[in-house]
């Protein structure tokens, strides 16, 4: 039997102080084929905030198992020791904190009267600590190399489905405005025919939260075959999609509650997006075709808007 680790993302086995990462790999081991061990990750994912402060022989307790199996469910996951996770918990818990005390330090207005403020400050903590969650997550040389594969790309094909279709195509527009060759899918039958008639020098950029998608692998599987290089944004770091990739940049995910989970998650994936963005940007604004092309293109989209009072039309020779 192979013995599985879950690394932490952005760091070796040897990790002391995972940090907000364990979250994640939490996460992956709940979905894993190990009943034992995924009913023990998803017990502590529920009780986030208690196991910090449980003694080994306590969490045991709690979770039906013996306390040799909570030792080797730390090792498994990177750790020396009991000690490391409820260190990194209690770090991921000061994390949630302080984006909370950040949030409240920011009045809401009608704060004391309004029944929508709680709301407003909820959604604004927990999509700020998501943000937080994705910079700890994302490896720095990952996101470099997704960089370069793009940019020396011949096209890029952006590929989303269900809630990631929208994160795709956001890079799509993106892209295109900084004059990359893309394009972005989420109907698998057209995807399938583009995979089949796909050019060298292509690069496949994948959307996928859960790292579960079959329409995603079986096209990264077919790309990796012709040897097109694969780059994934999910939140599950060993999931198939990842499997199949030649770049993983790490998305944070929130377990609950389930109606801010969609747009946490797609506010983590956006956030890769305008990095690549931003950085793709930086790498080519010495090239004077870019800044030709995106003058050419702000006056095409000028065109699409009605003309305010005041204003003075643009023409050909503004």
């Amino acid at each position: 039997m192979t013995k599985t680790t879950y690394t932490l993302p952005g760091r070796g086995p040897e990790a002391s102080a995972p940090g907000i990462a364990i979250f994640q790999t939490l996460v992956a081991v709940a979905r894993s084929s190990d009943k034992t061990m995924a009913g023990l990750s998803q017990w502590i994912l529920d009780n986030q905030g208690k196991v910090a402060d449980l003694s080994i022989s306590s969490l045991a307790q709690a979770t039906g198992v013996s306390e040799t199996t909570v030792f080797r469910f730390c090792k498994m996951l990177g750790l020396k020791g009991y000690k490391d996770l409820r260190f990194a918990l209690a770090e991921g818990r000061g994390l949630a904190l302080g984006t909370q005390l950040a949030g409240s330090a920011a009045e809401v207005p009608g704060a004391d009267s309004h029944r929508m403020a709680s709301i407003v400050r909820r959604v604004i903590e927990v999509n700020s600590e998501q943000l937080l969650k994705t910079s700890s997550l994302l490896s720095l040389d990952a996101l470099q190399q997704a960089v370069d594969l793009i940019s020396a790309a011949s096209h890029v094909h952006l590929v989303g489905f269900g809630s990631s279709a929208p994160v795709a195509f956001d890079a799509y527009q993106r892209f295109l405005a900084l004059g990359l060759t893309a394009s972005a899918h989420s109907d698998p039958h057209i995807l399938a025919a583009v995979t089949a008639t796909v050019r060298p020098g292509a690069v496949f950029l994948g959307i996928s939260c859960s790292g579960l998608t079959r329409d995603i692998t079986d096209t990264f599987d077919s790309a990796g075959a012709r040897g097109l290089k694969r780059i994934a944004i999910t939140s599950n770091p060993h999931s198939p999609v990842a499997d199949v990739s030649d770049v993983v940049l790490v998305s944070s995910v929130r377990r609950s509650p389930v109606s801010m989970e969609v747009i946490s998650t797609r506010i983590s994936q956006l956030a890769i997006v305008e990095m690549l963005s931003v950085a793709l940007a930086e790498s080519r604004a010495t090239d004077p075709t870019i800044a030709r092309d995106t003058e050419m293109l702000e006056r095409e989209i000028a065109k699409k808007r009605v003309p305010v009072r005041g204003d003075i039309p643009p023409t050909q020779d503004s």
